[in-house]
């Protein structure tokens, strides 16, 4: 784990005391992770935190295994550029999506919600936004906080109705498994 101080933290990944958490209001099991982690990270943070990893793979994704994928489009980071004032490009890198979409109009993937999109070789369904928290807001390279991007989808997106807070992007279950690759066309099944 490399901070961003420069410090590196190592260590092997070992599985520490049993424990079930509320995970977006539905129990995960999982195990504490034992090793320097939890305490160089609480240290960065100023205060508690604690590194736990699922017993189930995908119970750690906050919508469950049923959000495969989530995606987002180039035209909608770079509305959320102009309604920032942002002198830079807004880095999708901040929003941990797995699929970015070029050439369509800003939150095109609004209107894909309720359908199925092809991209590349997968099928998924759309199935909802995706609610935004504070990470958002920090660079993805050094951790620091440089962009209100909370504030500013607050303000330019609080027409959108939708059941998450912040909507910025959208969450898919995987309804054919495929290979995609950059440049593969996303596009209505």
């Amino acid at each position: 784990l490399r901070l961003p101080h420069g410090t590196t933290v190592e260590g092997d990944v070992q599985p520490g005391e049993r424990i079930e958490t509320s995970f977006y209001g539905r129990p995960v099991v999982g195990n504490l992770v034992e090793g320097p982690w939890s305490e160089a990270l609480s240290e960065l943070a100023g205060r508690k935190i604690h590194v736990a990893r699922t017993e189930r793979e995908g119970d750690g994704v906050d919508r469950g295994q049923l959000a495969g994928a989530t995606l987002v489009s180039t035209g909608s980071l770079d509305a959320l550029k102009a309604a920032a004032g942002a002198s830079r490009p807004v880095d999708g890198r901040r929003f941990r999506m797995t699929i970015g979409v070029d050439g369509v109009e800003p939150h095109a993937e609004d209107g894909w919600i309720g359908e199925r999109v092809r991209v590349g070789g997968a099928l998924v369904a759309v199935r909802a936004h995706v609610g935004r928290c504070a990470v958002t807001t920090r660079d993805p390279d050094t951790g620091i906080r440089d962009l209100d991007t909370l504030g500013v989808i607050a303000e330019y997106r609080a027409d959108v109705v939708t059941r998450e807070p912040l909507p910025f992007g959208v969450w898919c279950e995987v309804v054919e498994p495929g290979t995609v690759a950059v440049g593969d066309p996303v596009e209505p099944a």
